[in-house]
């Protein structure tokens, strides 16, 4: 009977640094996961905002063609008095026999049409600016109503997407679990401890001699070492995990 071969320390190291270097991967995967799931709802209520905008300045442009089309009906009966207290005026005239009350009749005639000539001009400058205001309105509700319409597509494709991310967030969060549960304790331990300390990065690859977190140089004894891959390096620097790149075979 054959004796099954122990691995060595060597083969075991190894593996402890490439289950580091995926663990490390998988975290980064999975923060940028629940950043892109955490954007998402923001984007739609950007899109509400800006619905909620457009709506407001439709009901005050709805509000100030109301308050325009109340000034034109004022105006305009003001012209019709004008026009009834001229034609009643002028009957007046035909009865009066002294020509001190003639002169002072004519007088408040001629008022009064320089009066209906005012409210005149002043009624046609609503009935213009009604014209613009409709304009306008007609503008905006058809703005307001194709932004709706794009909230309405935008919220379903994100919806549609969040699940999506959702899914893949629970599938990255269980195999991140089983290279977890890989590690040895300690290693698992110290990883955490490290991640939560150094901004979420504990593993750091080296290359040129160079940690890749801190860009600050390894000594050379150490870079020797590292290479060989027989045991875990620290940054002395940084004091993350680090790991030579053709060491790792986390791909």
């Amino acid at each position: 009977m054959r004796q099954r071969t122990k691995p060595s320390v060597e083969v075991i190291v190894k593996d402890q640094i490439n289950l580091l270097v995926r663990l490390q991967e998988k975290d980064e995967a999975l923060d940028l996961l629940r950043k892109q799931l955490a954007a998402m709802p923001q984007q739609i209520k950007e899109l509400e905002r800006k619905v909620a905008d457009m709506k407001a300045k439709l009901e005050a442009e709805q509000d100030r063609l109301q308050k325009a089309r109340m000034a034109q009906r004022e105006y305009e009966a003001e012209v019709e008095d004008n026009i009834a207290h001229v034609k009643k005026s002028k009957v007046r005239l035909l009865s009066i026999k002294s020509n001190k009350e003639y002169q002072a009749l004519l007088k408040e005639i001629e008022d009064t049409e320089r009066s209906k000539a005012e409210n005149e001009d002043r009624m046609l400058a609503y009935m213009e600016e009604v014209e613009r205001l409709n304009q306008n309105l007609k503008e905006k509700e058809k703005d307001l109503s194709t932004v709706r319409q794009n909230l309405d597509s935008k919220r379903k494709k994100i919806e549609s997407e969040i699940t999506e991310v959702q899914e893949e967030l629970s599938r990255a969060e269980k195999e991140r679990e089983k290279i977890a549960k890989a590690l040895r304790p300690e290693l698992l331990g110290r990883y955490e401890q490290i991640k939560a300390r150094s901004g979420g990065i504990a593993v750091a690859c080296v290359e040129n001699a160079t940690c890749s977190a801190c860009h600050l140089n390894i000594p050379p004894q150490m870079y020797n070492e590292l290479q060989k891959g027989d045991s875990l390096k620290f940054c002395p620097h940084c004091e993350r995990f680090i790991y030579w790149k053709a060491n790792s075979a986390s791909k």
